[in-house]
């Protein structure tokens, strides 16, 4: 494109409004239409209209375009991913609260007003509290691994957004992974089932060809967390009572029993300077505390107690050693 000019007798055009390809001088009337027309534009005013249901699928389609950009996908990608994701959550989960009752979306329902919810002017409830508030009074299933995924989602958007974060970029890609399914589950099933007063029409229609546009880059994430699984599985399959759930990526994927030197996530290669360290985590992970005793087999300081689990029985919390391997029923090791 040819770029305006300015002449003695006026404006030269854009080469792709004159004739044959040619630029020409515009004439006075012109430029004052051309002035008018810009100035009209200008004045118009741009509205932002994003429906809650719609705004959260918003963030979905951003949270795979980033994740599938690149194998793997860059460090900003995944910032942006999980940052995206957890506003994903808010908006939709709370889209969900906001259809049994407005008041249920405050931070105290019993102090809410309609005129600070239609102004904006409150504090919402956090995502853990939506989710109790979906379970107690809406009456939607969410799952405790779902919940779990959702909270631990909250505090990695939490240190990135205030104080940094350095993971695997596998680990960021699995969790997030996993919550992004358990949201197009919720999705379709509370809030794009059918259109309401609130979601018919147009927005509808948008929120159903965004569901399809993720659902399609969602693939790309899913394959690759089964590529991952088809590579493990052969190394695994004979180590299932060694094999601890990773604390960062919640892939079945470290292996214990080798001594009290350093542990690695076979999955996203997350690694632990020592046993200890890798049991203290892995406590930690589902809950603000843990019990780390000395093993009565191996004589180390590596036994997570009672919270332990093992990938041969996922549903028993025991005691295991993070060093020798052995589970152990109080103190006394079982067969």
């Amino acid at each position: 494109m040819t770029e305006g000019k300015h002449s003695g007798t006026g404006f030269t055009v854009p080469a792709t409004t004159a004739e044959a390809g040619t630029s020409k001088a515009a004439t006075e009337p012109e430029i004052a239409q051309l002035l008018a027309t810009a100035t009209s534009r200008r004045a118009e005013p741009i509205h932002l209209d994003f429906p809650p249901v719609e705004n959260g699928v918003d963030y979905l389609r951003s949270v795979v375009d980033h994740l599938t950009e690149a194998d793997p996908p860059s460090p900003r990608a995944l910032k942006y991913a999980v940052l995206h994701l957890q506003a994903a959550a808010e908006v939709l989960l709370k889209s969900r609260l906001l259809r049994e009752h407005w008041s249920l979306v405050f931070a105290e329902p019993s102090a809410a007003t309609r005129k600070n919810f239609e102004s904006g002017k409150f504090n919402s409830c956090t995502t853990e509290a939506a989710i109790d508030r979906l379970r107690n009074i809406v009456g939607v299933e969410v799952d405790d691994k779902s919940a779990a995924a959702l909270k631990k989602l909250a505090e990695t958007r939490n240190a990135l957004q205030h104080y940094g974060l350095t993971w695997p970029a596998r680990a960021v890609e699995a969790r997030a992974a996993e919550v992004l399914d358990f949201l197009m589950s919720f999705v379709h099933a509370e809030l794009a089932a059918s259109p309401t007063p609130t979601t018919e029409g147009s927005e509808y229609d948008t929120v159903l060809e965004e569901l399809a546009y993720v659902r399609a880059r969602l693939s790309g994430i899913q394959s690759f967390l089964e590529r991952r699984h088809n590579q493990l599985r052969p190394e695994l399959k004979d180590l299932l009572d060694f094999t601890v759930q990773c604390p960062l990526c919640t892939q079945w994927a470290v292996v214990i029993g080798s001594g009290s030197g350093p542990l690695f996530c076979r999955f996203c290669h997350q690694g632990w300077p020592s046993a200890e360290f890798a049991a203290v985590d892995a406590g930690l992970a589902g809950s603000e505390y843990c019990n780390i005793a000395d093993c009565p087999d191996c004589g180390e300081s590596t036994v997570l107690v009672d919270t332990a689990v093992i990938a041969s029985a996922p549903t028993h919390h025991r005691s295991v050693c993070f060093a020798c391997g052995y589970v152990f029923d109080g103190q006394h090791r079982q067969a």
